[in-house]
């Protein structure tokens, strides 16, 4: 029998609704972000986001709860993977830079500081191999566990915690010679 086709409680389906609205208040900020690495257009990744959730919302929800996360980001990666191979066979990838947004808080000459001292840290990320900059994202902007990690990028754990010792510890150590400079 075709699950779609059965008739669903009207209370079951609120339930659902707050389970999907719970999953985009959670993670909707760190998938953009991670999207946004993969195709660099907000819209785009906005886009790419919307797709990750509207294939939730057609999950089982007792299969998918126990990996939320995981099955979330491994969507996420594959559907921005996909785009970004069309767009790349469809014209030459021209270089984007982050979008500055001004900070709102009072403080010019700290939000200054943040800035640049932000800027500086994107930069020394962006020299990172790919999939060193992958796992910082994973790791710092998506909250997620190394093995959760391990499981979206299909790498072992072990693998995922040397990728990403390495990754710290060249960014310490272009920090420490970018302030010593």
């Amino acid at each position: 029998m075709n699950k779609q086709s059965d008739p669903v409680p009207e209370n079951s389906r609120a339930v659902g609704d707050d389970w999907i609205k719970a999953a985009m208040a959670e993670h909707e900020g760190a998938l953009l972000r991670y999207a946004h690495h993969f195709v660099h257009d907000f819209d785009t990744a906005r886009d790419i986001v919307q797709d990750t959730f509207l294939k939730l919302c057609r999950q089982d929800q007792d299969e998918i709860r126990p990996k939320l996360a995981n099955w979330l980001f491994t969507v996420c990666r594959n559907r921005a993977i996909d785009i970004k191979r069309k767009e790349s066979r469809m014209k030459p990838s021209p270089e984007y830079q982050l979008e500055e947004r001004p900070d709102a808080s009072p403080d010019a000459q700290g939000q200054l500081v943040q800035k640049e001292a932000a800027a500086g840290l994107l930069q020394h990320v962006a020299s990172l191999p790919d999939r060193q900059q992958e796992i910082l994202r994973l790791k710092f902007n998506g909250g997620l566990s190394y093995r959760q990690i391990a499981e979206v990028t299909g790498l072992t754990v072990t693998n995922v915690g040397v990728i990403l010792h390495t990754a710290i510890g060249k960014l310490r150590k272009q920090m420490v010679d970018f302030n010593s400079a």
